[in-house]
């Protein structure tokens, strides 16, 4: 699959997967010194939506995933005993970022979504779910598990 790439684009596959970072992949893999930072971002996004680039990326990544043993399971076993160790430690952000990298791992969580219109947030499944496991990760921090409530019942606007 990677003799059907130019080099150019093999390197970006293989920096996308070591980063994880589209941008710094085409940073690393093309001239960008004269480029600002949206056209590095247009040029990597539209690398990535390109069907030959995306199979590559997923051979890479699977083929890491195989190498290392690292399973859904094996992430979410890691991400609980961060979460223990944090709260062990007092860590409420640090207990937030296993229960947010669970729900991420799980698919539960996405980085960025963009949508124009009207979206009914509270009737979704993956949002209760969500809302549920920071609420939870929350409970042995009473004042931060408030503020948090506090934020979700309030008016989409911004009106107390």
């Amino acid at each position: 699959m990677a003799d059907k790439l130019t080099p150019k684009q093999e390197a970006f596959t293989l920096a996308y997967v070591e980063t994880g970072n589209a941008s710094e992949a085409y940073r690393r893999a093309y001239n960008a010194k004269n480029m600002s930072e949206k056209v590095i971002h247009n040029k990597a996004s539209g690398l990535l939506k390109r069907g030959d680039i995306r199979v590559r990326v997923e051979a890479l990544q699977k083929h890491h995933q195989q190498r290392h043993a690292v399973t859904v399971d094996s992430l979410t076993n890691e991400l609980i005993e961060d979460r223990e160790l944090a709260h062990k430690n007092e860590q409420a952000s640090a207990a937030i970022a296993a229960t947010m990298g669970k729900a991420k791992l799980h698919g539960l969580l996405k980085d960025k979504i963009e949508h124009s219109g009207d979206v009914e947030l509270s009737s979704s499944a993956e949002w209760a779910t969500l809302q549920a496991a920071i609420m939870t990760a929350l409970t042995p921090y009473p004042q931060a598990h408030r503020a948090v409530l506090d934020a979700l019942e309030a008016p989409a606007d911004g009106r107390p």
